[in-house]
């Protein structure tokens, strides 16, 4: 009784975390193309949801080719509390068998239906530079994945840590002296630093996966000038994805990433990506900002995988610069049992 109560519990308080903010004006979080790579960013319930340490170095430059382009650096790390527990899905990675019937009894003790309630613990850091303007983040993440049937989780996650933004106030021109906001800079030596907390419930099978999260909880104030109102945006995540068996080899993943943060219009990227045998994959996605990726990704042995993702934008200041780059380097640690990525 108290598992099933649980869940519930947890759900409540989150939304009450959410629904208990309000909306303001602030500079918005990066965006990744390669979000399936590193979600745990995105939302800590996904912390842990791989059978092994999963550890994620990335680079992503926007608008190559002119001066002062946003980048983004980012390295992570997450791993389930117990490597032993974990095993791959029997029945996509194994021979046909005259009765398929009986993969059902094998299936309680996989990562998707063992009873037994999986814990994740990860952290990440990230450094964000758009011109003058430059946030650094680091956080520590915690989730809990609960088994609901036999093929079925549901993982509650939460990260805290502290973000610092700054502006090379030395770099920028003002016409009025006695802007007050920029006064207000000035008098903070150009930075701010704050600590906040994300949260995140993701549900999860070996067929589909469906997430929800908001970060910047505590919408804290840019300014300690009380003349100046301006927060910190709370950002609401989305993800929905379908996990399609096209053969023993062959696995297409179809998927949908959304975020809005209340002042901005709502973003979103519709794609899919093709796997063969866990050793390659390759993908396209579209952005409602007349950006379209294509990205590819390779396993180079059992521990090491690299991938790479280019935007190309159809509009704006996309027709001035070469497109958008992200690569992402991969470490796999503690895979005695060759576990197949979940989010790859």
């Amino acid at each position: 009784m108290i598992k099933k109560i649980y869940p519930i519990v947890c759900l409540i308080a989150i939304a009450g975390l959410v629904l208990c903010t309000s909306s303001a004006s602030a500079q918005q979080l990066f965006r990744l193309t390669q979000y399936f790579q590193n979600p745990m960013v995105i939302n800590p319930a996904t912390t842990g949801i791989e059978g092994f340490m999963d550890v994620k170095v990335g680079y992503r430059q926007q608008w190559s080719g002119l001066d002062g382009s946003p980048e983004t650096y980012y390295v992570s790390a997450h791993a389930p509390l117990r490597f032993n527990s974990e095993s791959t899905s029997i029945l996509n990675n194994s021979l046909r068998i005259s009765n398929p019937s009986l993969y059902n009894q094998f299936d309680s003790d996989t990562q998707y239906g063992s009873k037994s309630v999986k814990h994740g613990l990860g952290g990440y850091i990230t450094s964000d530079r758009q011109g003058i303007f430059a946030q650094t983040s680091g956080f520590a993440s915690y989730a809990s994945h609960l088994s609901l049937s036999n093929r079925l989780r549901l993982a509650l996650g939460v990260s805290a840590g502290v973000t610092n933004l700054q502006i090379d106030v030395s770099g920028v021109s003002v016409i009025e002296p006695n802007d007050p906001t920029y006064l207000a800079y000035q008098n903070q030596q150009g930075q701010t630093t704050n600590f906040d907390l994300n949260a995140g419930v993701f549900l999860y099978s070996d067929l589909f996966y469906v997430g929800y999260s908001a970060a910047r909880i505590f919408q804290n104030n840019l300014y300690s000038d009380s003349d100046i109102i301006a927060q910190q945006q709370l950002t609401h995540f989305g993800m929905l994805g379908l996990r399609l068996n096209l053969s023993s080899a062959l696995l297409l993943t179809p998927g949908v990433y959304v975020s809005y943060d209340g002042v901005n219009p709502v973003t979103y990227d519709v794609g899919a990506r093709v796997k063969l045998r866990d050793i390659f994959w390759a993908g396209v996605s579209y952005r409602n900002t007349n950006t379209m990726a294509g990205m590819a990704g390779i396993y180079i042995n059992n521990t090491f995988n690299v991938s790479y993702s280019y935007d190309y934008g159809f509009s704006g200041i996309n027709n001035l610069q070469a497109g958008m780059h992200e690569v992402t380097l991969g470490l796999v640690l503690f895979n005695p049992r060759q576990v197949a990525p979940y989010l790859w």
